[in-house]
């Protein structure tokens, strides 16, 4: 009988230090478990002219004609301001189908030349020019062309209106800001030229690059 109590209480001994064994050798630890992820916020912003001006009118000096010819000479600004990083272009040509200078039923023919190859203008013709520049490899000189009035022809060249449709850059920028070309505009005529009041129309384009 005590021996069977002795077992008993050795048996339960053992069972106590087998939990006591556990109970170390097998604890509970917390552990954290962490993540990361990104969002890229994308935004795009547009090119736009925040400014433009020109003109809107230029009147050249009367001329009274003579048998060598008169000519008159004004002066046109055109500016543009853009947020563009690529710049903006700015082209001139003809409002309408005509290049003349018209009055009722007469007309004031547009010069010959090109910026490529200006030319002085001849008697009856106008044209136009920016004093420096040079497109296709041919430059419209230093000028300054200035103003004249009735004046005797000069000698400064000058290119015909392009055609609605086909125009000519005048000015083209590579970044932000702003830019702006002077424009002259001239006229010479004889004492063939019917008189008037002749005008014509210029339109200039301005865009983003």
């Amino acid at each position: 009988m005590l021996r069977r109590l002795t077992n008993v209480k050795l048996a339960a001994a053992l069972g106590l230090v087998g939990l006591n064994v556990a109970a170390i050798t097998l604890p509970m630890v917390a552990s954290a478990d962490t993540v990361t992820t990104t969002t890229t916020i994308n935004l795009s912003v547009l090119g736009v002219i925040t400014s433009y001006s020109s003109g809107p009118t230029v009147t050249l000096g009367a001329i009274t004609p003579d048998g060598t010819g008169r000519q008159s000479t004004a002066s046109d600004t055109v500016s543009a301001t853009t947020n563009n990083s690529a710049g903006l272009s700015i082209t001139l040509e003809a409002n309408g189908a005509s290049t003349n200078m018209v009055s009722g039923g007469n007309t004031i023919a547009t010069d010959s030349g090109t910026p490529a190859s200006p030319v002085a203008l001849v008697n009856n013709r106008w044209g136009w020019r920016i004093d420096g520049l040079t497109l296709g490899g041919a430059t419209f000189g230093a000028g300054p062309a200035g103003v004249l009035n009735s004046a005797a022809p000069s000698a400064l060249t000058y290119a015909g209106m392009p055609a609605s449709g086909a125009p000519y850059t005048i000015n083209t920028t590579a970044t932000t800001g702003s830019t702006s070309s002077t424009v002259w505009y001239s006229a010479r005529v004889d004492n063939t030229q019917p008189t008037g009041s002749y005008s014509t129309v210029v339109k200039y384009t301005i865009a983003t690059n």
